[in-house]
């Protein structure tokens, strides 16, 4: 049969409208899936993410137990005395690391620069300042001895970390050295100790 006559046969099937509708229902099919993919697609991933998630805290949980349990003897009696009620036992605490830690410990200098911030009596602060400069080229020391400085109103916590940070040249302990020579209610052992320490760093 020719094309002609197979077409002329068949012309009702090949009327615009039709072929339209069929487009169309196609069109509609291959949208509907297209529409769905993504959806799988997202449930897959979001399934995968939070299995990731879940075995990511799984993994930090154990690996925070292991650090736990891997402390020493020595290391937990020291933390214990950092961490008691007793301002006596803190000290032999900040003693004991000042006498038997040659080496940078995270953990404990982590809890040594709480006490700096946080620690309610002066003679630990003061202690603890002095331990915590046995490391002079750690940056986190630095910057915690300086965010100290700012905010300390004890005198004698205050000229200790003056010297501390005179010890250290440490040039970014000038404003705070700034604030405390022009602050009016500084006492004036303190100012002369700022200015001193002033006129050192910027030699």
């Amino acid at each position: 049969m020719k094309l002609k006559e197979f077409i002329q046969q068949h012309k009702e099937e090949f009327t615009q409208e039709k072929i339209s509708k069929l487009a169309d229902v196609s069109f509609e099919e291959l949208l509907k899936q297209e529409l769905h993919q993504p959806k799988k697609r997202k449930m897959v991933y979001l399934k995968y993410i939070s299995i990731a998630a879940c075995l990511a805290l799984v993994f930090f949980a154990g690996n925070w137990v292991i650090n736990q349990n891997k402390l020493s003897p020595v290391q937990k009696e020291l933390l214990a005395n950092l961490d008691d009620d007793s301002a006596g036992k803190r000290l032999e605490g900040v003693y004991q690391f000042n006498d038997d830690y040659l080496k940078e410990d995270e953990r404990i200098i982590t809890r040594l620069i709480e006490i700096i911030h946080k620690d309610e009596n002066d003679n630990v602060k003061i202690a603890t300042i002095d331990a915590l400069l046995k490391f002079p080229k750690n940056e986190i020391i630095r910057k915690n001895l300086i965010s100290a400085l700012e905010k300390e109103e004890a005198p004698l916590v205050q000229i200790k970390l003056i010297k501390a940070l005179t010890f250290l040249r440490e040039n970014r302990a000038q404003k705070p050295l700034e604030k405390i020579i022009e602050d009016e209610q500084t006492y004036p052992i303190v100012k002369n100790n700022a200015t001193l320490a002033m006129n050192e760093i910027n030699k």
